[in-house]
């Protein structure tokens, strides 16, 4: 694959070079027709001051040294009758009437004639065709050489300016490929040319956007390590205990530690998906969803749990035929981690309703009959990793999915205590189609 500096190059030198391929042609073109009329100019001169060709002059003196075929021949005609001089009498040049040019052939030479026509006396000036022609052809060839000097001149000049624009590409693309992984610093765009400064721009986005994916790797990794040391800790500490006890309470410390297998196990699986949503991966393709048969199916698999706790979980609105836009399984995981919530954060006996609207815009609400959240710490509710006060147990990531998955796919979320009683009421509003 060609560079783009040899195809920069190339193509300036192709251009340089028609520009002085057309220039020269013009100026050879240009200076013949100059040429042919300075000639038609000094034949008019000639006879307008020829005398009656008398004058004599010392020999070898009279003009200088010359090829002999490039004189002029005149020839003076009277008309009072006395016979005509000519500068070379083995040559007659025909008689014209009118004053003007006019050509004619003596049978081994074409001439050109410049006749003035007076009542006292004709004057003819001829000059041979091919001695005019090669005076003009010299004319324009020498016009024609600065052209031609700037052809390989323009090549030069082409290679290294170039060569010179290039190169700081060159130290850019080496200064770039000599960073730390994580170094962030911007693109200095004062040390590039200002032509470059758009490439540098969507570097420096390009970095920035690096960055930002860097530090949020930072802070998972950093979280994950802290949320995971806890539960980790418990369950190295149970397994402890377990192999110092003997068969009398050996079944509830089992059933501890599978508990907290599970909420590490839990907890490793919302880490990834928090990963997953934040991080930018892509998804699998968006489809046109029914969102009540969604709802219907994802809270299937929490039934047992709100029976556990007694928890009156139905549906208080059902909009038949609302569609959506998004992937399946980001909805699925969506719709599960916001009534799950609902369902942990509820005490038994409560109730947790699930609304489907479509009337002027399409939205999932679910609201809980719990303790609410603090007015103060509505707007962080979202953080990863954050609980409100009094919250004992949870990861604090469940909305913090939810969020990165309304922001993937433009989705409003929208946090609220209920006004009517207590509780909390989660609302997912979706782009209309």
């Amino acid at each position: 694959m060609i560079s783009l500096q040899t195809a920069t190059a190339s193509s300036l030198s192709i251009l340089f070079t028609v520009i002085a391929i057309v220039g020269g042609a013009a100026s050879y073109a240009f200076t013949m027709s100059e040429s042919s009329e300075f000639l038609d100019l000094q034949q008019r001169q000639i006879a307008r001051y020829v005398g009656d060709l008398t004058f004599t002059g010392p020999d070898r003196a009279a003009v200088p040294p010359h090829d002999s075929e490039d004189d002029y021949l005149i020839e003076v005609s009277y008309s009072d009758g006395r016979a005509a001089k000519s500068s070379d009498k083995s040559i007659v040049i025909p008689d014209e009437m009118e004053t003007g040019f006019s050509e004619f052939s003596d049978g081994k030479r074409d001439w050109r004639v410049f006749s003035m026509v007076t009542p006292e006396r004709t004057v003819q000036v001829a000059q041979q065709m091919v001695v005019r022609r090669e005076l003009a052809r010299d004319a324009a060839a020498r016009a024609t050489i600065p052209f031609l000097l700037a052809i390989p001149l323009s090549w030069l000049l082409v290679a290294f300016v170039t060569r010179r624009i290039f190169r700081d590409l060159e130290k850019l693309g080496g200064a770039l490929s000599q960073r730390a992984t994580a170094e962030t610093v911007p693109v200095d765009l004062s040390t590039i040319p200002r032509e470059i400064w758009p490439f540098a721009r969507s570097m420096n986005g390009l970095i920035d956007r690096l960055g930002l994916a860097f530090r949020q790797q930072q802070m998972f990794l950093s979280d994950a390590a802290h949320e995971l040391r806890t539960p980790l800790s418990a369950l190295t500490l149970q397994i402890g205990n377990l192999s110092n006890q003997d068969g009398s309470d050996l079944a509830e410390r089992i059933s501890e530690l599978r508990a907290g297998a599970r909420r590490v196990s839990a907890l490793t699986d919302k880490l990834l998906k928090l990963s997953r949503y934040e991080g930018g991966q892509p998804s699998a393709a968006s489809d046109v969803l029914n969102l009540p048969e969604i709802v219907k199916d994802a809270i299937s698999g929490l039934l047992i749990a709100a029976e556990e706790k007694a928890l009156d979980l139905g549906f208080t609105e059902l909009a038949e035929g609302a569609l959506v836009r998004i992937n399946a399984d980001d909805l699925k995981t969506l719709i599960e981690t916001i009534v799950d919530n609902a369902i942990r954060y509820t005490p038994s006996g409560g109730s947790v309703d699930i609304s489907v609207k479509g009337d002027t815009e399409t939205a999932l609400v679910v609201c809980d009959s719990g303790p609410g959240v603090a007015e103060h710490e509505l707007p962080r509710l979202a953080e990863r990793f954050y609980r409100g006060s009094g919250v004992g147990e949870g990861t604090g990531l469940g909305l913090a999915i939810v969020e990165a998955i309304c922001a993937r796919y433009g989705l409003e979320l929208r946090l609220k205590n209920r006004t009517d009683s207590a509780g909390f009421v989660v609302t997912v509003l979706f782009p209309s189609r």
